[in-house]
């Protein structure tokens, strides 16, 4: 094993990890804070980078706290409760912006910071059952099951329902068990009431003055007090014709959207999400279709407004040149990940040879998930004029 070195931590980078140098490489070290000196094992050497072991701080940065969980380094969730939360906030700014700037080329201008509750957020958490039947989240890097009695960023009912379950035999599934072929099961959690999957299949929650249904086990966002904050913000300027929701998932934006616009359209690959789609905005038109294929069709037409929320891997080129060409008026884009968000608004503003398709109007960076290094990012966008 090699000795251990001395490193001054740097910054902090999309993932979580502090950047520090040695002999000219980057180093990543986990659980560390910008500005710090460490003492570390070299875990791993990569061609381009090295890897950390978790370090000894030596000189720890006054924006260091303690973190209240006690799992917290060994369980694979968080990576930032080592930082206060305002530093958190003022960390994932940076990163957002060097982003845009790095690879989108694009000045990013004002960003909107938005913050959420630091803890007890979280409304949907997804259990592990470990080989003695207690229940836990998956250690990190590993496959291995850490028995958990309570969790500081699950929602308040999620904490009580993790206070009175934590052996798989003492859970009330229902009908039947979620478990059969596998370890997971999921519990959702909000102001007073859990439903767990085996128990309950379709979940109903109040998103700003709307109530949306989605099947338990279908993806939909953890903090629903987040996205009930960002709903009006996604919709400010938005009204006509017709809009486009792709990736519209069960709907959510959907519901709202249609309450604006004479006509409007939801594109999801999901056929599940369809269905509960169908049901929480039956005046709209859904599409069982992946968005890039959908963009190919003749339905595919102009819209005065269109809202897209892809998942991590962004848009692909197919949907791009698809808002290039029908150039709506209003663009929103939610983003999960602001690598490809960079990459996108980069192709969608950028020059390239001619006049960019769109400008951005305003950026937000919402917080919807405190403690980890998850950023999501809300951007108004409006077409040039041709």
């Amino acid at each position: 094993m090699s000795q251990p070195v001395t490193l001054t931590v740097e910054k902090i980078v999309a993932g979580g990890d502090g950047l520090a140098f040695l002999d000219g490489k980057a180093v990543f070290v986990p659980f560390s804070v910008p500005g710090e000196t460490v003492q570390c094992d070299i875990a791993e050497d990569r061609r381009d980078f090295l890897i950390a072991g978790i370090p000894e701080i030596t000189e720890a940065s006054p924006d260091r706290v303690e973190p209240p969980c006690p799992v917290y380094r060994i369980c694979g969730g968080c990576n930032l409760q080592h930082l206060r939360y305002e530093r958190q906030l003022e960390i994932k700014e940076t990163i957002l912006r060097e982003a845009l700037t790095r690879i989108g080329k694009l000045e990013a201008g004002a960003i909107r910071t938005v913050a959420s509750r630091a803890f007890a957020y979280r409304n949907r958490v997804q259990f592990h059952a470990a080989s003695d039947g207690t229940i836990g989240f998956m250690r990190k890097a590993s496959s291995l099951v850490v028995p958990v009695s309570d969790c500081p960023i699950a929602a308040v009912a999620v904490q009580d329902w993790m206070a009175k379950n934590r052996e798989i035999s003492g859970i009330e599934w229902g009908k039947q068990s979620p478990l059969a072929g596998k370890n997971r099961f999921l519990v959702f959690g909000y102001d007073g009431w859990t439903a767990v999957e085996g128990r309950e299949t379709v979940v109903t929650v109040p998103i700003a003055e709307k109530r949306i249904r989605f099947h338990l086990k279908g993806f939909f966002q953890s903090n629903v007090d987040m996205l009930s904050s960002l709903v009006p913000e996604l919709l400010d300027g938005l009204s006509g014709d017709r809009v486009l929701d792709l990736y519209c998932g069960v709907g959510t934006f959907t519901a709202f959207l249609a309450d604006r616009f004479g006509t409007a359209v939801g594109v999801e690959h999901n056929p599940h999400a369809v269905a509960m789609a169908r049901t929480n905005v039956p005046s709209a038109d859904f599409h069982d279709l992946p968005a890039e294929e959908w963009v190919l069709t003749p339905a595919a037409g102009n819209f005065d407004a269109v809202v897209v929320d892809p998942p991590r891997t962004g848009l692909t080129e197919p949907v791009r040149g698809f808002l290039k060409r029908s150039r709506p008026a209003k663009l929103r884009y939610l983003s999960c990940d602001p690598v490809t968000l960079a990459r996108d608004l980069g192709d969608l503003c950028g020059s390239s040879g001619g006049k960019p398709a769109f400008r951005i109007a305003s950026l937000s960076l919402y917080d919807f998930y405190p403690q980890t290094s998850h950023i999501e990012t809300l951007v108004s966008l409006e077409a040039n004029g041709a």
